[in-house]
């Protein structure tokens, strides 16, 4: 009887590992910026919060951020600026211009993208 008992734990241990897999494998992998290589667009110093696909360029307090647009939660394309919070169009969670979570069901802050300002000044060079 105990045999039993411990084969079928196991057994149920290994189908709820492999979920939790591919769930982490569906759900995490397109988070990360797609392609990989130095890519230019324009800046603006005078605007504050700009969106370029999978990138928000956030300028304040005479710095630059660049963060992936994906919401951390499931991966959803951040679009919109409601007031200065980033909100996720899915399932509603919030970041501040700092990229902090601020609400949930997210619980990660916004992943950062290493970037550089173009040398005329006119461009931000992002580093994917």
């Amino acid at each position: 009887m105990k045999s039993r008992r411990a084969f079928l734990k196991i057994i149920v241990a290994g189908i709820a590992s492999f979920f939790i897999f591919i769930w982490n494998k569906l759900t995490l992998n397109h988070l990360k910026t797609a392609v990989k290589g130095e890519k230019k667009f324009p800046f603006n110093k005078n605007k504050t919060v700009s969106f370029n696909g999978d990138y928000i360029i956030v300028s304040q307090n005479n710095s630059t951020t660049v963060f992936s647009s994906h919401c951390t939660h499931l991966g959803c394309k951040i679009d919109k600026l409601e007031g200065d919070r980033f909100v996720c169009p899915c399932h509603g969670s919030e970041y501040d211009l700092n990229g902090k979570v601020i609400k949930g069901p997210a619980y990660k802050n916004l992943e950062t993208v290493p970037s550089r300002i173009s040398e005329d000044g006119n461009g931000i060079i992002i580093e994917g």
